[in-house]
């Protein structure tokens, strides 16, 4: 049986972010590396966040940052440019019990880094 993509796209993961985390391909629009990301932080993916992350706000990144139950992704609406996009989402986790789940609520801005997209860091609003 095929394992869905923890990106709630309801592909098959192999044919989904698989693709991305394995390095066969990079994500053609912010939206999918949004995606990607998600499906990177619900696996444990720590070098794919490090690669999909402009260089000038990556944080130092670490396994233990990485111990969220992520469970699912809603996006919300997107905005593709040419250079810039952003993307508003909601990525639900579980807290510690894993009795009830709350979300993350974001506006994310992305850019055209060496010819991929990367994500730079949260707005507050949309521009």
């Amino acid at each position: 049986m095929l394992q869905l993509c923890p990106c709630c796209s309801h592909k098959p993961f192999t044919q989904c972010c698989g693709l991305y985390l394995s390095g066969q391909t990079y994500p053609s629009t912010a939206e999918n590396l949004m995606r990607s990301r998600f499906t990177a932080y619900a696996t444990g993916n720590l070098a794919y966040l490090r690669k999909s992350w402009h260089p000038d706000t990556c944080p130092d990144l670490r396994a233990d940052d990485l111990t969220t139950d992520w469970c699912r992704l809603e996006i919300i609406k997107s905005k593709q440019g040419l250079k810039t996009s952003i993307v508003e989402f909601r990525a639900w986790y579980r807290d510690g019990a894993g009795n009830s789940e709350s979300a993350l609520h974001e506006i994310s801005l992305f850019k055209q880094y060496k010819k991929r997209w990367v994500y730079v860091e949260p707005l507050s609003d949309w521009p």
